[in-house]
């Protein structure tokens, strides 16, 4: 999404920021601005190379710093009109590529930015020196300039800048339940709910990780904190015609952002579930009924992934893997829990579609269905999410089809991660899903085998809510 921590005119680190040691090795691939009038997509046209292999070994070659320009559709562009002198920059002066951050979020997870639209500087083996986050238009072309001036100016201040950066010690532990909860309660809202702030994000992982720990550790506290947020929403502009609109730009949740993504849907219904209180069913109900009028698509049997105002609400048309599985689970949490029938043969139905559609014949997963082209492939959270659902399907449903489905994924994603410490470093939330496939499986050495190498951060926070809500469920015993 067009995620802004904060909505600010313009973030910029200068050689300060965290050194990216190497380059994503995945298969070239396709970063294409999607062709729709309606959109609204401000930028104007600029020379952008797309990501593949090549694109270090070719900055390096003609001596360039390294651009990468993150923006997704929903969000306002940063080159609305460029000048001929800003397109020549761009062409000739860096070796420049777009990224759209929901089709490779491995590339935007590894280049973090806080947010996008966004501009990312690197040198040109990879290593980020400058960063900018919303900068207003008008800034951009003067901002490049100044950047490649220090880059051929001032190269070595610049290195031995980011090397300086990259050779603090960092004290990495790692995370545990109770220093996550601890992060929680400092960063509540006790006057409107939520966390942190000006910018309030759902994060309904966090929630549902408070619901766990209460429930396990008999903290009444932690309870207290999810209803209280959870509640806080419900009352809120962000619960719209029985969905629920990404953040607010403001910390009493009264200044929705326009954008409604699958994935916030997913989960805002297991919570809704999770609870256990009969009068949050009607919001589950509600929720159902959103996703199934909105999102899904009765003719092909898929969930689209996201949505975003502009004139009228927009549906992006890509077919997002990682959004397929998850709603494909919370509908089944649904058809349990309500008793909802409808859920369980709409989950069926996008069972089908995700394994028909989104899924190799080796269990590999594309993270934009029906394009080998664009997106990523064989990412872990795609990988754990579509075996979780085509397991939880076999499960329910008792057809083959899925079970079968589910080995060969749960295979793909045991190869590509051979061990717990292969797991992507960089996705807890991956490492939380993967936990949840031995769990939910009762494959008891792996599930030890993935605690017993937890991740490694300098401090647990919020962001590992998953990762702690995971270790509760399904880790060994503490």
């Amino acid at each position: 999404m067009c995620q802004f921590k904060a909505k600010l005119l313009a973030l910029l680190v200068l050689a300060g920021c965290a050194a990216t040691e190497e380059p994503p090795q995945e298969e070239a691939v396709r970063s294409e601005r999607p062709a729709l009038a309606e959109w609204q997509w401000v930028d104007g046209e600029l020379p952008w190379s797309t990501w593949d292999e090549s694109l270090f070994s070719r900055a390096q070659s003609e001596d360039k710093p390294i651009l990468v320009y993150l923006a997704a559709p929903g969000c306002e562009g940063l080159f609305p009109a460029p000048t001929p002198a800003l397109r020549q920059l761009v062409a000739e002066r860096f070796v420049s590529v777009q990224v759209d951050p929901f089709k490779r979020p491995d590339i935007a997870r590894r280049y973090d930015s806080g947010g996008w639209p966004a501009l990312v500087v690197a040198l040109p083996d990879g290593r980020v020196f400058a960063r900018a986050v919303d900068i207003p238009p008008a800034n951009v072309e003067p901002y490049l300039r100044r950047l490649r001036t220090a880059y051929e100016e001032k190269r070595e201040v610049l290195v031995s800048k980011v090397q300086r950066a990259a050779a603090r010690p960092k004290v990495e532990k790692p995370v545990t339940i109770d220093a996550v909860y601890r992060a929680c309660a400092a960063a509540f809202d006790s006057t409107h709910g939520g966390f942190g702030g000006p910018t309030k994000f759902l994060e309904i992982s966090t929630l549902r990780f408070l619901l766990v720990y209460a429930e396990t550790r008999g903290a009444a506290p932690a309870r207290q904190m999810a209803l209280a947020s959870l509640d806080a929403v419900l009352a809120s502009p962000l619960g719209d015609s029985g969905g629920f609109r990404a953040y607010s730009y403001t910390p009493d949740w009264s200044a929705p952002a326009s954008e409604r993504d699958a994935l916030d849907q997913a989960a805002m219904l297991h919570l809704l579930l999770e609870v256990g209180q009969p009068r949050y069913a009607e919001s589950a109900r509600a929720l159902l009924g959103f996703v199934e009028g909105t999102l899904f698509d009765k003719a092909e049997g898929v969930f689209r992934g996201r949505q975003v105002m502009a004139d009228t609400w927009w549906t992006d048309p890509a077919l997002y893997a990682d959004r397929q599985a998850a709603l494909i689970r919370a509908y089944l949490a649904a058809a349990t829990t309500l008793g909802a029938d409808r859920a369980a043969q709409v989950a069926m139905q996008a069972g089908d579609a995700l394994i028909n559609r989104c899924i190799d014949g080796r269990g590999r997963v594309q993270h934009v269905c029906d394009s080998e082209a664009e997106g990523s492939a064989g990412l872990l959270v795609d990988q754990a999410l579509a075996a979780l659902a085509l397991w939880e399907l076999g499960q329910w449903s008792g057809e083959a089809r899925f079970a079968t489905a589910a080995e060969q994924v749960t295979r793909f994603m045991e190869q590509s991660y051979d061990r717990p410490a292969a797991l992507d470093p960089l996705s807890h939330r991956g490492k939380a899903l993967a936990l949840q496939v031995y769990g939910r499986q009762g494959r008891a050495e792996r599930v030890v085998a993935l605690a017993t190498e937890p991740p490694l951060v300098q401090a647990s926070d919020r962001a590992h809510s998953a990762w702690a809500r995971a270790l509760l469920l399904y880790g060994p015993p503490l």
